[in-house]
């Protein structure tokens, strides 16, 4: 072999034992990361996670109030069920996008399951009587056998809404251009899951998910519809 030869061979050598050698240090770190990742996971997983679901609270006082075919109804006629609950009023822009779309959505996905129910709380009761409740519930096509539009005094159903189920206090709007907009009243969106025995188990606000995009919307309807499957087998 030339000189020139044993000179090229030597170069090409140490271009290929550099290349071995970096490909093996990066195989190296990965793995080094991939264990470090699976450790930190694991360590979380035991600080933090439990085998059985928690309850977020349980309901230990009854609601009497009156539905949309004007029947004096309990709450605690559902405590044998599991049931969805949500505050809104007829006049409400956001409501009727969430109620027309995300609790439809989950009506249709139960509503031949005789262990499930909805129940949706006017904070508007003044102007949501009963005439109104039926014209609201029709053009849902919300059975009332499993789902409630329900209306009473306006302070007992905001008190029940805020100190049992702990949703978000209800504000009224005083500017105008702000009522124009949003409807009278500020009022927690959120969606509640309630297994028997009235606990529940998961809240989120589908309405502020889908304005956050569709990974959001279909996260936190997942752990709607989880919470609702798992209630259900139980």
């Amino acid at each position: 072999m030339s000189d020139k030869a044993k000179i090229i061979a030597m170069y090409v050598g140490t271009v290929v034992l550099a290349v071995v050698l970096v490909a093996t240090f990066t195989w190296l770190r990965k793995a080094q990361e991939a264990r470090e990742k699976k450790a930190m996971d694991d360590r979380i997983a035991v600080d933090v996670g439990r085998a059985e679901k928690m309850e977020m609270l349980r309901l230990e006082n009854d609601l009497i109030a009156t539905n949309q075919a004007g029947e004096t109804v309990m709450l605690s006629a559902l405590k044998d069920k599991v049931w969805i609950a949500a505050q809104f009023f007829a006049e409400c822009p956001h409501c009727a996008s969430r109620n027309g779309d995300h609790l439809v959505k989950l009506y249709q996905k139960y509503k031949d399951n005789p262990d499930f129910h909805v129940v949706c709380v006017s904070v508007d009761p003044d102007i949501d009587d009963v005439e109104r409740l039926q014209q609201y519930a029709e053009n849902l096509n919300a059975d009332l056998k499993n789902w409630w539009f329900l209306t009473g005094p306006r302070e007992k159903l905001h008190r029940y809404m805020e100190d049992e189920m702990k949703f978000l206090a209800v504000r009224e709007r005083l500017k105008e251009e702000d009522i124009a907009r949003e409807g009278r009243w500020a009022h927690d969106m959120g969606v509640a899951v309630f297994s028997k025995g009235m606990i529940m188990r998961e809240k989120k606000d589908l309405f502020f998910a889908r304005e956050q995009g569709d990974e959001m919307y279909a996260h936190f309807e997942g752990l709607l519809t989880g919470a609702i499957e798992k209630a259900l087998a139980e």
